[in-house]
């Protein structure tokens, strides 16, 4: 895409740290491809405890979003980066990051630790932001196994 292109689609896109509604934000997570949606309950406690959140509209739909948790002081994770696959490689992802950048480095210092994990590859975008991968032999990345809560049906 044209750099000139991808400009304009960014001129008319909102970005805002207004808390989305939950079914916004659910129907986001299936426009991105993130997943399915997961339950309300669930998603608004998951909205109303992050300690920033910043959105992006165009018009009044939710095109885009990113979201950090942790503790504000020295432990914080970036997550919840999603754009409607419409919108995707134009810069949206990026300008979320920029948002996100500008929060971490108000509450942040050179001790706290700021983590994500990514999908592929989606870590080139992070990687445009600071993010490095761990060094290989020194740190590693882990994630808890979760299927022994999954719900039958």
């Amino acid at each position: 895409m044209e750099l000139s292109a991808q400009k304009n689609m960014l001129e008319h896109i909102i970005f805002s740290e207004r808390i989305p509604d939950i079914g916004a934000y659910n129907e986001l997570r299936v426009r991105s491809g993130k997943d399915n949606g997961i339950d309300p309950k669930m998603a608004d406690r998951a909205i109303h405890n992050s300690l920033y959140l910043v959105s992006a509209y165009d018009g009044d739909k939710l095109i885009g979003l990113g979201r950090v948790v942790g503790d504000g002081a020295v432990t914080f994770a970036v997550t919840d980066i999603m754009v409607d696959r419409a919108y995707q490689n134009h810069g949206v992802g990026d300008r979320i990051m920029d948002h996100i950048e500008n929060y971490l480095d108000g509450v942040s210092d050179e001790h706290s630790f700021i983590m994500l994990i990514a999908r592929i590859p989606s870590d080139h975008l992070y990687r445009r932001h600071r993010f490095e991968y761990l060094q290989e032999g020194y740190r590693t990345g882990m994630i808890r196994n979760q299927s022994h809560l999954k719900s039958e049906g």
